[in-house]
Parts: C-alpha cells; sequence; structure tokens
C-alpha cells in the first residue's frame, strides 16, 4: 500500500512539474499607476431585458376578467380595406385597415365581436367601429387586418358566427 502512495505522489509531482514548465511566460506588465478615485460613482449598467421585464412578470392578475357571450348571429362576412383606409368611420374615428375592427349595422359602437370562420374554425376578436355592410345579404364587413387572420381574403366572404361579447 505504501509503495502505491509512493507512486501516486511521484507521478503527480512529475505531472505537475511538466505542466508548469510548458506554462507561457506573460508579458511584464506595465507599471500600475493609481489614480485618485473620481469624485462620482459611474452610473449602473443597463439592465437586461430579464430584469427590465421581472416586475411585470410578477404583476399578473389574479384571475381573468371572463367574457360573456351576450348574443350569436350567423350570416356572411366580407371585407374592406384599402379604397377606406385612413377614411373616417361612422365612430368618427379614422378607418385603419390593419386594426381589428369591424362594420355592423345595429350593434352599439366599441362592442367587442368574436367573429369565427364556420368554414375552418378560425376566430378573432373584433371592435365595431362603423355601419355597414351596404351589400345585400351580408352581416358584418371586416377589416383586412381581421379578415386575413380568418383566411377570407382570397374568397372575399365568408359563412361566419358572431358572438356579441360584454
Amino acid at each position: 500500500m505504501f509503495r502505491n502512495i509512493c507512486i501516486f505522489m511521484c507521478t503527480l509531482a512529475v505531472c505537475l512539474l511538466v505542466a508548469g514548465c510548458g506554462a507561457r511566460r506573460s508579458t511584464p506588465a506595465a507599471p500600475v499607476v493609481q489614480t485618485p478615485a473620481p469624485a462620482q460613482t459611474s452610473p449602473a449598467p443597463a439592465p437586461t431585458l430579464k430584469a427590465a421585464l421581472a416586475p411585470a412578470l410578477r404583476q399578473q392578475p389574479a384571475s381573468r376578467p371572463r367574457t360573456e357571450v351576450v348574443s350569436v348571429q350567423k350570416g356572411v362576412a366580407s371585407w374592406y380595406g384599402r379604397r377606406f383606409h385612413g377614411r373616417r368611420t361612422a365612430s368618427g374615428e379614422r378607418f385603419n385597415m390593419y386594426a381589428m375592427t369591424c362594420a355592423h349595422r345595429t350593434l352599439p359602437m366599441k362592442t367587442r365581436v368574436r367573429v369565427t370562420n364556420l368554414r375552418n374554425g378560425k376566430s378573432v376578436v373584433v371592435r365595431v367601429n362603423d355601419r355597414g355592410p351596404y351589400a345585400h345579404g351580408r352581416i358584418v364587413d371586416l377589416s383586412y387586418a381581421a379578415a386575413k387572420k380568418l383566411d377570407i381574403v382570397r374568397s372575399g366572404t365568408a359563412r361566419v358566427r358572431l358572438d356579441v361579447l360584454r
């Protein structure tokens, strides 16, 4: 046993000696000049994205407000976009074809509506900000953005279900 310990210690000493001899020599360092510390402290480093978002991540609502379906309608939806972009709507705001909005004949302005494409099951929540549609047989006109999410842009119209939300 003593012999094994002696062999191990000698091998360890040789390895350390070889490792120490093979180390690179560093260039001599420049002389260190000590300067007095500045009177004001340097600004703190910029916070990371994780640190910046930490308070927002902790402040989650205790429970989500429930959205209640008030009424349901089924019918044909169409969409409108570029030709009306920037014009005034019936609510007085400017129409934005990239916003999630719609036009409905009778629902109050600012009513939120979940529109579901019955062909593919996709749905979006839009806000009523205009009056229409004026084409026969249609129940809602969607903005371009809403129609794109529902895959209605190419066909132009689709059968939909409207869930009026409270």
